[in-house]
């Protein structure tokens, strides 16, 4: 049923931009409802025209009532075709308007007056469309006619395919799995939507004007659904694309609408969760320390002890040895902690990638000397950062690669730090071959104070510490994992170009 179809898909977008207010989601909004407009106005007619059979009618409308108040509604043939110029005018410009929103092709961001420009025609032509307007023109000569309606026909056309195409070109230039996953979902439902479109866009505006009077039928020969020559078969097969397109979109739409109220909800989860464990942390490091102090002073009275006639020297020395290793541990332990949890200054200034990850790689090889480690890509790259926490952030990724590598029995194969620059990022990606990381444990890996390693030496604030300090660059961290092949954790900045 044609009605359902628009509704639910109006619907949608709303629920969409509702739970996401940007240019983009106004844009999906806005096609929706342009192509509804259309849509409803080429329904309506087809009720007030008549001529359909039983079978069409399901199709169409679902129920003879619904049929009867499209029928009857009031509007006259001026309303209702211009109408129908409005969604058929508007939806072709929408299109267009976000495929430019979606390129991040240089060439294209740096041309501000593509939608401008786009504008034109789409304008031109409502005006032109406008009911004084077009009769003056049809009654000026005949001709005008149908060189508006082959016109119109061939610059929604192009719209569409250059749309079309600025997706298709920007589809092949992403390299982020997500993004390449996310864009899909993003390119099916507009051709959804488009092919929808497409079922009733050679609908021209002046066949309402006009009611088919005979001049116009030499312009254009009707309509797919009022041509006699299809037979119910045939209905069935233009529906059943319909429908196929309705589900396409619909399902894209709902994967978009669930992925951007997922991210902001783990958002959301994950800040309270923080706010909720910083309450107690004070506290915590503060009577930690105050019992590593105690050990200190017991390191003393043992040294005292040492210098009596007859201590057992070789017990003192291990237990005191132990004692200190295991005290300068935790006070280093505690200092991550705090460096961590506390909120630290931040401060942006233009630093070269490569000695970014090189001060990540020296912290990385005093810690594992034996580790293996290959960095590529950051010659000449240039990033917006605070160099000691970015280094810090791919260091705490180094770790947790490299210990990922030993659970796994793969210390021979090297942590790679692989950069490069991709639409309005820089990429740094730092890829291990441990045996990757489960779907539940991507729930929980990012949340403070979780860890799936020995909880002595690990606080379970390292991914949460590099999450923290990439978003405060303005960017973000993804992951990437396949269970037995590893995993990859993508730190996407904004592109910095020197202020050109």
């Amino acid at each position: 049923m044609a009605i359902l179809v628009i509704s639910l898909l109006v619907l949608l977008s709303l629920v969409l931009f509702s739970s996401k207010r940007s240019r983009e989601t106004g844009l999906i909004l806005a096609m929706t409802l342009a192509l509804a407009l259309h849509w409803m106005s080429v329904l309506i007619y087809i009720a007030k025209k008549g001529g359909i059979g039983q079978d069409m009618q399901i199709m169409l409308f679902g129920t003879k009532a619904i049929r009867h108040n499209l029928q009857y509604l009031l509007l006259s043939l001026k309303q209702l075709g211009y109408a129908m110029a409005v969604g058929r005018y508007l939806y072709p410009l929408l299109l267009v308007l976000l495929a430019l929103q979606y390129s991040y092709d240089p060439r294209i961001c740096r041309r501000r007056a593509l939608r401008p420009l786009a504008c034109i025609l789409p304008v031109l032509t409502l005006i032109i469309y406008l009911p004084p307007v077009f009769e003056t023109l049809i009654a000026w000569h005949r001709m005008m006619l149908i060189i508006l309606v082959k016109t119109t026909l061939v610059w929604i056309a192009l719209y569409l395919l250059s749309a079309l195409a600025l997706l298709l070109h920007e589809y092949r230039q992403i390299g982020i799995p997500f993004y390449r996953r996310e864009f899909r979902r993003k390119c099916t439902m507009v051709i959804s939507l488009s092919l929808l479109y497409a079922v009733y866009y050679p609908q021209d505006p002046a066949q309402v004007y006009l009611f088919y009077r005979n001049e116009y039928m030499g312009a254009v020969q009707g309509l797919w659904y009022l041509n006699p020559a299809l037979n119910l078969g045939n209905y069935m097969l233009v529906f059943a694309a319909v429908l196929i397109c309705f589900a396409l979109g619909f399902r894209s739409l709902m994967l978009y609408a669930q992925e951007n109220f997922r991210q902001e909800h783990e958002d959301v989860a994950i800040q309270r969760k923080f706010d909720a464990a910083s309450k107690g942390v004070s506290v915590f490091v503060h009577s930690v320390k105050n019992q590593l102090l105690a050990n200190r002073i017991l390191l003393r009275r043992l040294d005292a002890e040492l210098k009596k006639e007859s201590p057992d020297l070789g017990r003192v020395q291990d237990y005191q040895r132990s004692l200190s290793q295991s005290n300068e541990a935790m006070l280093l332990r505690m200092e991550e902690l705090y460096q961590s949890v506390k909120k630290n200054s931040i401060t942006l200034v233009p630093h070269a990638l490569e000695s970014v990850c090189l001060a990540a790689k020296e912290r990385f090889a005093r810690k594992y000397p034996a580790a293996s480690l290959e960095i590529s890509g950051c010659e000449g790259v240039q990033i917006l950062c605070d160099r000691v926490h970015m280094a810090e952030a791919i260091y705490n990724l180094l770790t947790n690669g490299w210990e990922a590598h030993m659970a796994a029995g793969r210390e021979d194969k090297p942590i790679r730090i692989c950069c490069r620059q991709e639409r309005m990022w820089t990429v740094i990606d730092v890829t291990d071959c441990g045996d990757g990381i489960s779907a539940s444990q991507r729930m929980q890996i990012f949340d403070p104070f979780y860890s799936s390693k020995n909880t002595n030496t690990n606080w379970g604030m390292g991914l949460y510490y590099v999450r923290a300090i990439v978003r405060s660059h303005l960017g973000v961290l993804r992951l990437e994992s396949s269970i037995g092949r590893g995993s990859s954790f993508i730190i996407q900045l904004p592109r910095y170009d020197g202020g050109r």
